[in-house]
């Protein structure tokens, strides 16, 4: 027996002539000619070297060879379609994983409704989420992340970035600093503070640290923090201060830190990050955050 040559049309002939046991009605089920149909059954039983039906110019009936192929010949069937219909959901993006990051601090709120939404929508994706640290501002968009929320600047080229939401710079100050009790701040009267900055160089932490507004002095750089949390425990304690966004004030606040708007830096942003070629899947979840966002933004608005 040679089972190279079978194919899935000569199973799909075979499977259907035994549930029809006529091969006028099969040939029309099939949508081939009679003469056709009986080859393609003569080639299948060559192959196999089997007698698969007793055929009379009256009946058809399956021999007891084909009557055991039967039930192997519609599960090799069922498996192909499935085969298909996977490979199918994958091009589309609603099958298989995604793999997500997301830049510690960055969309607090929002990154458990995007994926929410998403679980939602795609529940046969598999979503790996992998957290980054300061030391990695990009959030894993350069190193195996198909999609990550994060916020610019990251000094990334070739990605393509959705802002989500936008939100006020702050200043992180301890409470005994001089301008602790004061709602807003110029981002002038910071300059000279020694301040916690993120680990590393680059775009991103000369962006924290206010290095725009330095006329080409160096930030007095006290220490560096990876996390929210070293960074905060680094201020309170009076080492220095520390330049972050609103929600870091909403989400992390606690007693001995102050946390006044900086009036004249414009606004920071979360945005959600992908090559200029993502995956369909990545796509997929950048719609959906988008999606999400602005129906946060928009009960925020009507909550004002």
């Amino acid at each position: 027996m040679n089972t190279r040559g079978i194919d899935v049309r000569q199973l799909q002939a075979f499977v259907v002539i035994a549930e029809e046991l006529n091969f006028v009605r099969s040939s029309q089920r099939l949508f081939i000619s009679q003469p056709a149909l009986s080859q393609t059954i003569r080639q299948f039983e060559s192959t196999l070297g089997v007698q698969l039906f007793d055929r009379t110019t009256r009946s058809v009936a399956l021999t007891e060879a084909g009557q055991e192929l039967l039930k192997d010949a519609r599960e090799i069937l069922e498996r192909v379609s499935n085969l298909a219909e996977h490979a199918r959901d994958h091009a589309r993006g609603i099958r298989g994983t995604l793999k997500v990051g997301f830049l510690i601090g960055a969309g607090v709120d929002l990154m458990p409704q995007i994926l929410r939404a998403f679980g939602q929508r795609y529940p046969d994706v598999n979503v790996i989420v992998k957290e980054f640290d300061f030391s990695a501002p990009e959030a894993g968009i350069i190193n195996g992340m198909e999609v990550s929320v994060l916020r610019p600047p990251v000094g990334v080229e070739g990605l393509v970035c959705e802002t989500l939401i936008e939100e006020a710079c702050v200043a992180c100050l301890p409470a005994s600093h001089r301008l602790a009790s004061a709602e807003s701040v110029s981002i002038y009267d910071l300059l000279d503070d020694p301040i916690v900055a993120a680990p590393g160089s680059g775009v991103w932490r000369n962006y924290w640290t206010g290095d725009e507004y330095r006329g080409g002095r160096a930030a007095p750089v006290v220490h560096e923090a990876a996390t929210v949390e070293s960074e905060l425990q680094t201020v309170a304690s009076g080492r220095g201060i520390s330049i972050t966004a609103y929600s870091t004030a909403q989400f992390y606040a606690r007693p001995g830190v102050a946390f006044p708007v900086i009036r004249d830096m414009p606004p920071c942003t979360v945005a959600v990050a992908v090559s200029r070629e993502p995956t369909v899947a990545a796509a997929n979840f950048v719609r959906i955050a988008i999606e999400v966002a602005a129906k946060l933004r928009s009960r925020s608005s009507r909550a004002t």
